[in-house]
């Protein structure tokens, strides 16, 4: 009896070895930290179906981060908040593993961008208080060089670099002049719009497809943009590998 005990037990370790010496995942989950910058909880998932192939989804859940920007040379706090969904499909260049090594992967995009802030401006010789809205979406696709390294058998490790992309972009920035109630005068309005322009110039790719309009009765400057934005895509992520 002792004798069949220590085979059935021997047996089962053999196995469990060689298991290990030949699992390969085929789902993992990750989370990107990199996402809390723009402001959002970037939740990952991925797929194996082959021994080189997956399909990946990241969908961003959104959650307040707060950016300083300069508006007239004073900082401007804004609040910002994102909405994300990604899906991509993955070509690993190695066989060894499921999941593992160097990877291709081209990719579909979406985002919707909001913020809030508010800022100190100076029209004609007075301080006033400036809130300011923006509101961005953008579709895009693109393709991505990475690396996804698998530590333990289950802890995941997924660099991504390289990632060029380009967007079909819609935005829309709303500045408002809080701290009067009467219109502008012609003055003040073209103060207003040549500040806003000006912060806007601090944006490459879009100060050169804005439309900008002075509501003078309202005391509101809006500057709407509509067209391709190239991006980049880069960061980090870390999971579990099932």
């Amino acid at each position: 009896m002792k004798k069949i005990f220590l085979s059935i037990t021997l047996f089962i370790f053999v196995k469990t070895s060689l298991a290990q010496d030949t699992y390969s995942p085929n789902v993992a989950f990750k989370w990107a930290p990199t996402g809390l910058i723009l402001g959002d909880i970037s939740l990952q998932a991925e797929y194996s179906f082959s021994d080189k192939h997956s399909l990946t989804a990241k969908i961003g859940i959104p959650v307040t981060a707060h950016h300083t920007f300069q508006y007239e040379d004073k900082d401007a706090v804004f609040n910002m908040k994102a909405t994300s969904f990604l899906a991509g499909y993955r070509t690993y260049l190695s066989r060894k593993k499921h999941m593992l090594g160097l990877y291709f992967e081209p990719y579909f995009k979406y985002v919707h961008h909001a913020s809030e802030g508010t800022g100190l401006g100076t029209l004609n010789g007075q301080t006033v208080m400036m809130n300011f809205t923006n509101d961005y979406n953008g579709v895009g696709i693109g393709a991505q060089l990475g690396a996804q390294f698998i530590i333990g058998k289950r802890f995941i490790i997924d660099l991504f670099f390289l990632g060029p992309e380009i967007n079909s972009a819609r935005n829309n920035f709303k500045s408002v002049e809080v701290t009067n109630t009467i219109p502008w005068n012609s003055i003040q309005a073209q103060e207003a719009e040549r500040d806003i322009r000006d912060f806007i110039n601090k944006f490459p790719f879009v100060k050169n497809n804005t439309t900008v309009k002075v509501d003078q009765q309202n005391r509101i400057v809006t500057a709407d943009f509509n067209g391709a934005l190239p991006g980049y895509r880069i960061g980090v992520s870390f999971g579990v590998a099932l």
